[in-house]
């Protein structure tokens, strides 16, 4: 049976210059925001066309893992296509992101610890009841969606390709869907200037791509104790495919960099005062890395800096 693809009339994105940061990091900056996405945030790239697909396939329910943003938004996708959904949580994720799972009809299921135990839930589930497993990396349609942020970033561009782009990273699909859009559109010869340096940030207290970086090592290992952070898209102390997002920077000559908790609570201020940018906490660190690559002399432009939601989720953080 053929099934139109489940929409919520997701918009093209802005992508903005920042004329002020510009000016102040003496280089071209630009944030791509997808704070205007169904939910407030990217995830419902990853949510469309995975569930499209989904149901393409056959899929009657589904069951995945969220830190927060994602059980959101697949929950809406869901409730747009009449499918039950399961989503499993650590009983420490935002109350916001909890609530939004419930309002839209899905059904929640908290657990002790982190991420990597409502991981381990979300397949329990998906093997007693057959359900389709929408966890990271676990089938290749969420990939997918998330590169169309970067299609459009490029298409905007008249297909000139960024320098830099500056992700946060929880687990890292963004960061890699980037990467396979660049090298899609060069083979297809859309754009030919060279593939952009991708920057990896993640916070201090929870970051374990960054010390596999910086120790050199080719293999990511779970953070032992993560601490708390406001960023909660970016606690996943055992990212399941850490590894190849430790080499998909690497070849693109990036870098990883943690950032301190109060440097990234500030970012959310300062990007609203100084270019009227509302970001969520996890795009405040991508902005708190560029702004240490920028002191550093390190940013090279043009850059775009990734805003992966809205702020107004987030306003008791912001300062």
């Amino acid at each position: 049976m053929n099934h139109p693809p489940v929409s919520l009339g997701e918009p093209e994105t802005p992508l903005l210059a920042l004329p002020r940061l510009s000016d102040e990091w003496g280089t071209e900056v630009l944030v791509k925001d997808d704070a205007p996405l169904p939910g407030g945030t990217f995830k419902a790239r990853g949510a469309m066309v995975g569930l499209s697909r989904a149901r393409e396939l056959g899929a009657e329910r589904l069951v995945m893992p969220s830190a927060g943003n994602a059980g959101g938004a697949w929950s809406l996708y869901a409730a747009r296509a009449r499918l039950p959904i399961t989503v499993t949580m650590a009983r420490t994720a935002p109350a916001a992101n909890r609530g939004e799972v419930t309002l839209a009809g899905g059904q929640l299921e908290l657990v002790d610890g982190t991420i990597a135990d409502a991981a381990r839930r979300a397949k329990e589930i998906a093997a007693d009841t057959g359900a389709f497993l929408a966890a990271t990396f676990s089938e290749p349609y969420r990939l997918e969606g998330k590169k169309t942020a970067w299609l459009e970033t490029f298409d905007a561009r008249g297909w000139r390709l960024p320098t830099t782009i500056v992700f946060p990273v929880g687990g890292g699909v963004a960061l890699v869907a980037a990467a396979k859009a660049a090298a899609e559109v060069r083979a297809l010869g859309l754009a030919e200037d060279a593939s952009p340096r991708l920057v990896g940030v993640q916070p201090a207290g929870c970051a374990p791509i960054v010390r596999a970086y910086e120790a050199g090592g080719d293999e990511v290992v779970p953070w032992p104790e993560v601490e708390p952070t406001a960023a909660a898209g970016l606690r996943v102390p055992a990212p399941s495919e850490g590894d190849l997002v430790l080499q998909t920077v690497r070849e693109s000559g990036g870098t990883m960099m943690a950032i301190d908790e109060e440097d990234l609570l500030s970012w959310i201020g300062r990007l609203a005062r100084v270019e009227g940018v509302w970001a969520c906490p996890e795009g405040a660190a991508a902005f708190a890395g560029a702004a240490r690559l920028a002191a550093e002399g390190n940013l090279e432009g043009p850059a775009v800096i990734y805003n992966t939601g809205t702020g107004a989720k987030y306003a008791d953080v912001a300062s």
